[in-house]
């Protein structure tokens, strides 16, 4: 009952003060100087009116915002967010809204204090991101902070770190993959182990060992698809699982013989993009190391319209070849793969 009343209290006394007051920006001034006398769940409810204030004041006024309406309302815009992230909400559709809104009214003459209060919201989303596995959300958001900070340094520090820990990570998980597939003879295995691999490169494209673990994995993956929606399961961030398996029609090459500067292969092909493929033998090109492209010569391939999620075998001879092979490539019209050779 004690509680009751004090609420009750708070908001007769906000009422009347409301009253004295005129228009949304004046409601909201009187919300905003009660909550600073105000402590638990009177503060929050008075701030909640103040933004409501002030978010009808900034919307109705457009571009003839006052310095202090604007810092203010940026300042109760933080304290909402806060809210809702701090109630474990960092999923909820009210965060992005909220950035929106910080974005348009974060102008020069908002106060140093209030960017970096922004930055450091930022920097509390991306750690629930980061507790959540969504490891390119909080990526973004880090650089977003950093886009708002006085002080960068301290949130490049944490940006580098995340981006150590997903190399490295992923680089252990696919090294594991990988020895266990070779013992077992394992061609599950082995694309996990390149899956892993090519993660751990999307963030650390300078590890010799990791580049070395890829290469090998090639060699022993030519002839399998690398159909990584096969193998990996339960992946926590999608956004990373879509930047690698970013290929929808997939290769496969299980004889690729040189002798001169002529090729014979056979290469099968999986559709799995959204369109039938008009299959013709010149649209498949080997890719030296230098990188170079040399053409199918012409050759029949059935069907000659390949439905989706279907496959078919190819034997093409490729002429005029020169260089090591490092790769099979698939181009036609706007639809493109590619299979690494080593």
């Amino acid at each position: 009952m004690k509680i009751v009343g004090k609420v009750l209290t708070g908001m007769g006394v906000l009422a009347l003060m409301m009253s004295c007051s005129t228009g949304f920006e004046g409601k909201g001034d009187d919300a905003y100087k009660i909550a600073q006398r105000l402590q638990g769940e009177q503060k929050r409810y008075q701030q909640k009116m103040a933004y409501m204030m002030y978010d009808k004041a900034v919307k109705s006024k457009k571009d003839k915002i006052s310095p202090k309406l604007r810092n203010r309302y940026v300042e109760m815009i933080l304290v909402r967010a806060g809210m809702v992230l701090n109630e474990g909400a960092a999923n909820s559709d009210a965060i992005p809204l909220f950035i929106e809104d910080l974005d348009k009214y974060l102008t020069p003459d908002v106060s140093p204090e209030l960017k970096q209060q922004y930055a450091s919201f930022l920097v509390q989303l991306a750690d629930t991101n980061m507790a959540n596995e969504q490891y390119v959300k909080a990526l973004s958001t880090f650089d977003k902070a950093m886009s708002v900070a006085n002080n960068k340094s301290v949130i490049e520090v944490k940006k580098n770190q995340l981006l150590s820990k997903i190399a490295t990570d992923n680089y252990e998980m696919a090294e594991a993959e990988y020895k266990i597939a070779r013992e077992d003879k394992d061609e599950e295995g082995f694309i996990k182990a390149e899956y892993y691999t090519l993660v751990s490169m999307l963030y650390d494209s300078t590890n010799a060992k990791a580049k070395k673990l890829l290469s090998d994995i090639y060699k022993e993956n030519k002839a399998t698809y690398s159909a990584y929606v096969r193998v990996i399961e339960g992946y926590s961030d999608t956004a990373i699982f879509k930047r690698v398996n970013k290929w929808d029609i997939l290769l496969a090459v299980p004889v690729l013989q040189q002798k001169g500067s002529s090729v014979t292969s056979i290469i099968n092909i999986y559709n799995n993009s959204y369109n039938p493929l008009r299959m013709k033998a010149s649209d498949f090109k080997l890719v030296n190391e230098s990188g170079k492209e040399f053409a199918a010569s012409a050759a029949r391939i059935e069907p000659e319209m390949l439905d989706q999620q279907h496959e078919t075998k190819c034997k093409l001879t490729f002429n005029g070849v020169s260089g090591k092979i490092v790769k099979v490539i698939y181009r036609n019209g706007d639809h493109y793969t590619e299979k690494n050779m080593m």
